[in-house]
């Protein structure tokens, strides 16, 4: 029942941080939200879009009847070329006389007199009807000789055909016409009895004639039309789909500018009719520029951004006060814990229910884990030490025992100075298994000490018969290892591959793989299959020892106490080798051991 109450109880603190979550972000977004777009929409979006609407239609109607203007301009400047009587009469005269060169001076001279200067002009041509292949010209005097070059080899080529076509049926008309980006226009001149005598032709310079419907707001692009033919244009990707309303444009003589939007394009167009033609002006507008519903929606979502800055500032301290900052305690306890500091307790700053729940919790499990963690090291440290101590003192009579054998028959044999070392050697093994310091580690120097004090009483039991080879890495003699785990294993081999054969090796090697050291000792013989049968029972964990010899003991304990100080992953190992010999291998961890690092080493069931 205590367990429901609880978590009922965190539900409704639960439920009652949503709601409040939920009434501030209504009371501080959404109302103001709500009246800003009514706003927006409803009132700022239609006086926008109309006041847009009139600066677009006001610009382009200017820059159009600049253009009218400078259009208008040209026509009466084609016109002095009929109403002066100077090409007239030059004409007359070569008429009379045959005066080829006076005809084309007289002419020339007219052509760069009236349109040489005239910057509406890039070019200007005259032929007389009856020798259309003598060409009378002159170009803009800003005209770059290969710009005349081109334009005269462009006239030749692709504008005199259009001309020879156009003139029989211009009559007094003036016709315009495009060829390729190019704009001409053309006039006759003709006699009195109205027959065309020669023919005037002029390309216009469209950066001055026209080029005032780039200064219309939001442009983009142009297009110009006469009658329903399409003249010349710029950036032509504006102009999609507006050939659907080419005819309805250009049906109608409206001299108001207006504005179009067809399909997601806009334009602005006016149709003029100056004389007998339509002139159809079409103007491409950056939909960019133009403001619409969709550019009213960002100009409120940029108005709604500014109201929201300080509701995320409200709602970011809100969560910061009432969500991160406790979630930012419990993960750094956690932390804490992962790195051992059991116990640790978390000051309590939650501002909600559930968070003052979860920290109480916190506080009392790591409680909790700091008093079982301490009792179990307590128990398991007193059951070390007591299994150490035992496993060690199993090592000792027996091994004495021998030793005292073999000093006694040498004494009686020999006595020399042999007698006085094997003393010392045996002083040497009893101050390491009695050790009256009490400690679990010695350096692999130290250990190895031990080693040849052994090694320096057997041999003199076997003499020549044994054969000892060692392969020490002496960088490693600052490594800390258990006490006496060495020793044994050499005094098992002696035992087991030495003892009733005429002759023994014994190949002893210390090295590091990695992070472990390694002792591994090979002797002569191999092992029958109840000897690994046995093997396997002294080394595993549940063996009672009962009735078994020094050496077999021996190996177990060291075995034993490895597992104990480092873990299942270390021990000893016992096995025959593909040569015939028995190996057997100590694998502990390789570290610079302290009391500290004893502790750490600890296997905590």
């Amino acid at each position: 029942m205590e367990g429901k109450s609880g978590t009922d109880k965190k539900v409704r603190a639960k439920a009652s941080l949503t709601w409040s979550m939920i009434g501030l972000l209504t009371l501080c977004w959404l109302l103001p939200l709500g009246m800003i777009a009514y706003i927006m929409f409803y009132v700022a979006a239609g006086k926008i879009n109309s006041q847009t609407e009139r600066t677009i239609v006001t610009s382009a109607d200017n820059a159009i009847k600049i253009c009218e203007m400078r259009m208008d301009a040209a026509v009466e400047a084609s016109k002095n070329a009929s109403y002066l009587p100077t090409i007239k009469e030059s004409y007359g005269q070569y008429a009379a006389d045959g005066n080829e060169l006076e005809l084309r001076r007289a002419v020339n001279t007219f052509l760069e007199q009236h349109y040489c200067y005239n910057d509406s002009f890039l070019y200007t041509s005259l032929f007389f009807t009856d020798e259309p292949e003598e060409q009378f010209f002159t170009a803009f005097r800003g005209s770059t000789s290969n710009a005349v070059y081109q334009a005269s080899r462009r006239f030749e080529d692709k504008v005199m055909p259009r001309v020879m076509e156009i003139y029989p049926n211009l009559d007094t008309d003036v016709a315009i016409f495009g060829v390729e980006d190019g704009i001409y226009m053309v006039r006759n001149l003709m006699t009195s009895s109205y027959h065309p005598y020669a023919v005037l032709t002029m390309e216009l310079n469209k950066e001055v004639v026209f080029g005032s419907l780039d200064s219309t707001w939001g442009y983009a692009g142009s297009a110009i039309y006469v009658d329903d033919v399409f003249l010349t244009g710029d950036n032509a990707d504006v102009f999609r789909g507006i050939s659907d309303v080419e005819a309805q444009l250009l049906g109608e003589n409206n001299r108001q500018c207006r504005l179009m939007k067809q399909g997601e394009e806009y334009y602005a167009y006016s149709v003029r009719k100056p004389e007998r033609h339509y002139i159809g002006y079409i103007i491409a507008l950056d939909r960019e520029m133009v403001i619409d519903e969709t550019y009213v929606v960002k100009y409120i979502s940029l108005v709604l951004i500014l109201f929201m800055a300080p509701l995320v500032f409200i709602v970011f301290r809100f969560f910061r006060r009432k969500v991160t900052t406790p979630i930012g305690s419990l993960v750094q306890a956690s932390h804490m814990i992962e790195e051992g500091h059991f116990g640790y307790q978390i000051k309590s700053n939650a501002n909600s229910q559930e968070f003052e729940y979860l920290e109480d919790a916190f506080n009392r499990m790591s409680a909790r884990l700091q008093y079982q963690i301490d009792k179990i090291y307590t128990e398991e440290l007193a059951l070390k030490d007591a299994r150490i101590m035992a496993l060690q003192s199993q090592i000792n009579p027996h091994f004495l025992n021998n030793a005292l054998e073999i000093i006694n028959w040498e004494a009686r044999i020999h006595e020399n100075y042999t007698v006085s070392r094997m003393i010392e050697n045996l002083s040497i093994m009893l101050e390491a298994t009695m050790d009256r310091r009490h400690r679990r580690f010695v350096t692999l120097e130290e250990e190895m000490s031990y080693v040849e004090a052994y090694l320096f009483i057997i041999s003199q039991r076997f003499g020549e018969r044994l054969k000892v080879e060692k392969e020490v890495d002496e960088g490693l003699f600052q490594v800390k290892v258990p006490r006496l785990i060495i020793q044994p294993i050499i005094e098992n081999a002696v035992e087991h591959g030495i003892n009733g054969q005429a002759r023994g090796r014994i190949v002893l090697r210390v090295f590091g793989e990695g992070d472990k050291l390694v002792v591994e000792v090979r002797n002569t013989g191999s092992l029958s299959g109840a000897d690994e049968e046995r093997i396997k029972e002294l080394l595993a964990d549940d063996f009672e020892p009962g009735e078994v010899g020094s050496a077999s003991l021996g190996i177990r304990n060291v075995n034993r106490r490895i597992r104990i100080i480092y873990g299942e992953k270390y021990g000893l190992i016992v096995k025959n080798d593909k040569n015939g010999e028995t190996v057997s291998r100590i694998v502990v961890k390789m570290q610079e051991t302290n009391n500290r690092q004893e502790i750490t080493n600890l296997t905590i069931p």
